[in-house]
């Protein structure tokens, strides 16, 4: 499946896997919506198209789709330099490597079923404009997804990377366990 069949706007990671769950090649098969991120909200990514040079991109969160096919988990990062899709073993190890295992940059994880994301999921694009209400990077050209939750509240929710936190948060041994054959 070539990335282009696929809706995209740079910097808009959760609506592109809101619009990916929904995608008729993807239709039947088992999803999880990823959100990644951490309790400084600054996450180390590799092997992102929007690096520089050398140097990992480092998100507040991002949001990626896990999908069961063909006997194993594999990762669509729309953001991601990788294949597409790339099996979870791999998208770990370049993603994240060993050396972030353990840094305050470490990633951390929460999965939700597609349902629950595609069902839940809203955006009024507020978070991606500044005080004087400029955009900070140009928004998508499909309308807004207005549902009954508001960006806001569920991405405050599903953002929330504290100990506190009302949603379990998996570490990347934890999501490894969980989803990768022993």
């Amino acid at each position: 499946m070539a990335e282009r069949l696929y809706n995209y706007t740079k910097n808009y990671c959760e609506e592109n896997i809101w619009h990916l769950c929904q995608h008729p090649d993807l239709k039947s098969l088992k999803k999880k919506v990823l959100i990644i991120s951490n309790e400084t909200r600054n996450c180390s990514f590799w092997h992102q198209k929007s690096m520089l040079e050398t140097d990992p991109v480092c998100w507040d969160y991002h949001v990626v789709l896990l999908v069961f096919d063909q006997g194993m988990w594999s990762i669509y990062d729309l953001d991601s330099s990788l294949e597409l899709p790339v099996p979870l073993d791999s998208y770990l190890n370049l993603t994240f490597g060993p050396a972030n295992e353990n840094s305050e940059n470490a990633p951390y994880f929460k999965s939700f079923s597609s349902a629950f994301f595609t069902n839940a999921f809203s955006s009024d694009r507020s978070h991606m404009k500044d005080e004087a209400g400029n955009w900070i990077f140009s928004p998508p050209s499909w309308p807004k997804i207005e549902q009954e939750h508001s960006l806001g509240l569920f991405m405050k929710e599903i953002t929330d990377f504290s100990l506190s936190s009302p949603q379990k948060i998996i570490s990347m041994e934890e999501l490894k366990t969980t989803f990768l054959p022993v």
